[in-house]
């Protein structure tokens, strides 16, 4: 069975990885496991990563405000501006200055405000503009490849890969082109999704390989060394590795910075000393909303896209990037959670078993993409996790389909001879059933209507079916709630055994409780049946353990779960010797032994049932010690004193004890005995057996 349920997992499992794969073919995952990046990006990326070297300055909306109100300054503001920014850096000792914003058209302050700009640029040295290069909107004007020639990098700077193409190209004026230190491509696509978690780190255009403007600015910083070997997906883009939130590199107000150069130029102590920049890469942005240059990123919906820049300018000279495992990799690790999910709920049984492995399966990929983000890698979350799901709700369904067969079968053979108890045990266990037939040690139980054929004289066959249903449903009721098995019924006659299919090491007393409850269940009810059908019920019950043969016993069309052998045999003649003792509970010796220290008995005798040569004691069930009145427990005392002298011949004073037990049924059957040996005395090899004539 194990090996059976070991190879359907496998099945399971290697038709889950298959299907896997195949969503991550067709990329029907991909939106997913973006969103499942971007999580990982939100709670686990680290502000403290990112460089203190870089900074921004920020056209927000209070810098646009200050400026229309206290100077009449409309948007876009005169180069005059951006000409003191780069004077305010030079003076600071910045590394290197780079513009975010478009200076596609002239200044509208005259030639002499862009040439102003021009001349700052200069003698800055370290200054570069961004260039728009659309892979969408094709312009009217062809942009001369020349003015491009001297940003363009040479075929070996960077991987050979399949950068995007543009179909356009939009430049700052040529005045401040010429004046650039450098330049680079600041327009680029999102994910379809809409998020930039991506950047070309190179563009195309016409023949001219363009980089990006971190690309640029990299390589300056660099001293014009070679980048560093940087992954690249297959459209030339590297993943963006964002270090936080908005905000998580330094930025200052553009107002604040204006402010503090024209403090400078008065002789004044300034706001922020352009000291305070020396070393640093400064990137100039715009974060007002009105300028239209927010972005959303992985960890916002809002972004300023200078911020973009600044995080991938820092990816590249850090040299910290995300790189992707090789499809081996993903392929390996999905073929072994789908396994291992698979297998795993095909073996286990037990619910909660199956609960705890299952979420520990889900909690493993997630913990894998974990460790690799921490390594600087993206390993895919979604089809290892799809691989999880799908092997466990395969592998559930199949073990319903199948073993849900066999549950359906236990049930539906069991239901009517074992408690519900039980029967999930063996569900969960159906190595505890051997169908079949099986030799187990086992307290058989029997018991009869005292009196029946009379009572099903008396009434009609209508009132003798509703009797039987109800007298037969509640000790049933009985029975399978102490652990018993229903052997069957015959007639007003019920016949169970203990210890199978299930081990019950306590199952003599088991069934000597189920007999007292029995007894006093049907003392209770005696009332309601009299008055109901005419008739008092009384019951006999004998009981007897050993070894029998049990299992599923008939064809293969009709079979029963039964038990036989003499133990069996045996507690069918202990029921039935309860008529001639007058007493309502009978058991065997072996039960006796079994249960002595935990039952008030009473010693029956020592009997020769029909077909059998060796004698065996016998006795009354009392009740559970402690359970069993003072006065009732004296009476025990007075017969087996009386007992005693009766089996060493005292005849007379035997019956003079027993007359002490006046109206004891079973005290009145012995006083007669003695009464009848004392006039006919036995022979001397009298062993006190009595023979049963009876079955």
């Amino acid at each position: 069975m194990a090996r059976k349920r070991f190879l359907r997992g496998i099945a399971v499992g290697a038709a889950a990885f298959a299907l896997a794969l195949l969503l991550h073919s067709l990329r029907v995952a991909r939106p997913l496991e973006w969103k499942s990046w971007d999580l990982r990006l939100r709670l686990f990326s680290d502000a403290s990563r990112a460089s203190r070297d870089i900074v921004i300055f920020l056209i927000d909306q209070y810098s646009l405000d200050v400026y229309e109100k206290q100077q009449g300054l409309s948007w876009p503001w005169p180069r005059q501006v951006y000409s003191a920014v780069v004077d305010y850096l030079h003076q600071g000792g910045a590394k290197v200055i780079c513009f975010d914003l478009t200076f596609s058209e002239a200044s509208r302050s005259g030639v002499e405000d862009d040439e102003d700009f021009a001349r700052a640029m200069g003698r800055a040295g370290n200054v570069f503009l961004p260039l728009s290069l659309s892979q969408k909107e094709e312009s009217v004007e062809e942009t001369p490849v020349d003015l491009l020639q001297r940003f363009s990098l040479s075929p070996g700077e960077l991987p050979l890969k399949s950068f995007p193409r543009a179909v356009s190209a939009t430049l700052p004026v040529s005045v401040l082109l010429d004046a650039s230190k450098g330049a680079g491509n600041v327009l680029f696509l999102p994910d379809s999704d809409g998020i930039f978690r991506r950047l070309p780190l190179a563009t195309f255009y016409q023949d001219l390989i363009i980089p990006s403007a971190p690309a640029a600015m990299a390589r300056f910083v660099r001293g014009g060394e070679e980048l560093p070997q940087i992954p690249l997906d297959d459209s030339g883009r590297m993943i963006i590795r964002y270090y936080g939130p908005e905000g998580t590199y330094k930025s200052y107000k553009i107002a604040a910075i204006i402010n503090s150069w024209a403090q400078v130029e008065e002789g004044k102590e300034p706001q922020i000393p352009p000291g305070e920049f020396a070393g640093k890469i400064v990137l100039v942005g715009a974060s007002a909303s009105g300028l239209l240059d927010l972005r959303p990123s992985p960890l916002s919906a809002v972004y300023p896209g200078v911020e973009i820049l600044a995080t991938v300018l820092d990816n590249i000279l850090q040299g910290d990037f995300v790189r992707t495992p090789p499809l081996l990799v993903l392929i390996a690790l999905v073929l072994v959670f789908a396994l291992l999910t698979a297998v795993g709920a095909s073996l286990l049984r037990k619910i909660w078993l199956i609960i705890i492995f299952f979420l520990i399966c889900l909690v493993i990929p997630f913990a894998a993409a974990w460790l690799a983000f921490n390594s600087g890698r993206w390993l895919e979350f979604v089809v290892p996790e799809f691989a999880v799901l799908t092997s466990f709700i395969g592998a559930s369904l199949l073990n319903y389909s199948a073993e849900g067969r066999q549950r359906r079968f236990i049930k539906g053979v069991f239901r009517h001879y074992l408690s519900p108890d039980v029967i999930e045990r063996i569900i969960e266990n159906p190595s505890l059933l051997s169908l079949g037939g099986e030799r187990r040690e086992i307290t058989s139980f029997f018991s009869d209507v005292a009196g029946f054929t009379s009572i099903s004289e008396a009434l009609s066959p209508e009132e003798l079916v509703h009797l039987l249903n109800q007298y037969l449903g509640e000790m049933t009721d009985i029975i399978l709630s102490t652990g018993g098995t229903l052997d069957k019924y015959e007639g007003d006659a019920i016949i169970a055994f203990w210890n199978a299919p299930l081990d019950q090491p306590e199952h003599a007393l088991r069934a000597c409780r189920a007999a007292l409850r029995c007894q006093k269940r049907l003392a209770e009810l005696r009332a309601s049946f009299e008055e109901k059908y005419g008739r008092s019920l009384a019951m006999r019950i004998g009981l007897n353990s050993g070894p029998a043969v049990v299992g599923n016993m008939g064809s293969s069309r009709r079979f029963d779960y039964t038990a036989m052998g003499d133990t069996v045999n045996l507690a069918s003649r202990l029921e039935g010797a309860c008529k001639q003792y007058h007493v309502p509970v009978l058991i065997g010796e072996e039960t006796f032994g079994r249960v002595k220290e935990a039952v008030v008995l009473r010693p029956v005798d020592t009997i020769r049932v029909v077909g059998k040569k060796k004698p065996v004691s016998i006795y009354e069930i009392i009740g559970e010690k402690g359970e069993v009145e003072e006065s009732v427990l004296e009476k025990l005392g007075i017969f087996e004193r009386a007992r005693a002298a009766y089996q060493q011949r005292d005849w007379e004073t035997a019956m003079g004890m027993f007359a002490k037990l006046a109206g004891e049924p079973l005290a009145k059957l012995y006083a007669a005995r003695c009464q009848s040996l004392s006039q006919n005395p036995p022979p001397e090899d009298w062993d006190g057996v009595f023979e049963l004539k009876d079955k």
